[in-house]
């Protein structure tokens, strides 16, 4: 009787010895998956270039989210900067040349003034987005002196220009060094008659572009697309821009593309789209 008492015991102690160690793998493969996450996420992470001057260079940052500043000098004063939280990236190990920035409010701009160890002055004008802008995927700005630019460009061959991302647009091809991203998202056209939508973003070092689907969704009225009236922004971010139809009969549809500034988000397009009055 006490033997069997005892191989119940064993079993009992085996059973639960083994619940214990299939939940202690379980526990473990999650670590690695989100350790794998951020590694392979960080090993992604590509920085974009500003090249600072005497003028206000224009980022953008999410709300939610940690974007970094590195500088080719450590920073020795901030200023105007009530609406961020700024600090060195690396609290246990202070770097004042990597910089973390986090928006205190979820929108709005902020003049910041950062002067650097060797007395240069960087003014950036930061823009508190959303984190779910497509456009807004850069999380790293490296900030260099425009001389850097010259010298690299002396040195560099030619890059592409406004005109050939245009050119690359209309025939939906693909770009080297401009990130593509196929996506649906609404644009409020503020005439119930009319549908825009996003389709297409394309994100560079020096120009983004940007592909909307337009409809006509009236029974009975013409609409006219006219983009010389077309603004992104104020100031005005578009460069150039291009329309398939320039006209839209009732249920008919179009593409509109514009190139733009870097430092342009989508959502403030101002669509140049009427109704054509009839005579």
């Amino acid at each position: 009787m006490n033997s069997k008492k005892i191989e119940k015991m064993k079993a009992l102690v085996k059973r639960v010895g083994y619940d214990f160690y299939r939940a202690f793998l379980i526990i473990v493969s999650h670590f690695i998956l989100i350790y794998a996450g951020i590694y392979i996420g960080m090993s992604k992470c590509e920085a974009r270039t500003i090249y600072y001057g005497s003028e206000t260079e224009t980022i953008t940052v999410s709300y939610g989210g940690e974007t970094i500043f590195r500088f080719d000098e450590s920073v020795k004063t901030i200023s105007r900067a009530s609406q961020f939280s700024i600090g060195p990236a690396d609290g246990n190990n202070p770097d004042y040349a990597v910089l973390s920035i986090t928006p205190r409010f979820t929108s709005g701009a902020g003049k910041v003034t950062f002067l650097l160890a060797n007395g240069a002055v960087v003014t950036a004008k930061i823009v508190t987005v959303s984190k779910a802008l497509p456009e807004k995927v850069d999380n790293f700005y490296d900030f260099v002196p425009k001389r850097s630019l010259v010298e690299k460009e002396a040195n560099s061959g030619p890059e592409i220009s406004d005109l050939e991302l245009m050119k690359a647009m209309i025939r939906w091809e693909e770009i080297v060094g401009i990130k593509e991203r196929s996506l649906i998202r609404t644009v409020v056209t503020g005439n119930s008659e009319l549908s825009a939508k996003l389709v297409r973003v394309y994100t560079g070092a020096k120009f983004n572009g940007y592909v909307f689907k337009i409809q006509n969704l009236s029974k009975n009225k013409d609409y006219a697309v006219d983009i010389r009236a077309l603004t992104l922004g104020r100031p005005n971010q578009a460069l150039l821009s291009q329309v398939d139809k320039g006209f839209l009969k009732p249920k008919e549809a179009t593409f509109l593309r514009i190139v733009a500034k870097p430092t342009s988000v989508y959502y403030n397009v101002n669509l140049p789209v009427g109704a054509i009055q009839a005579e």
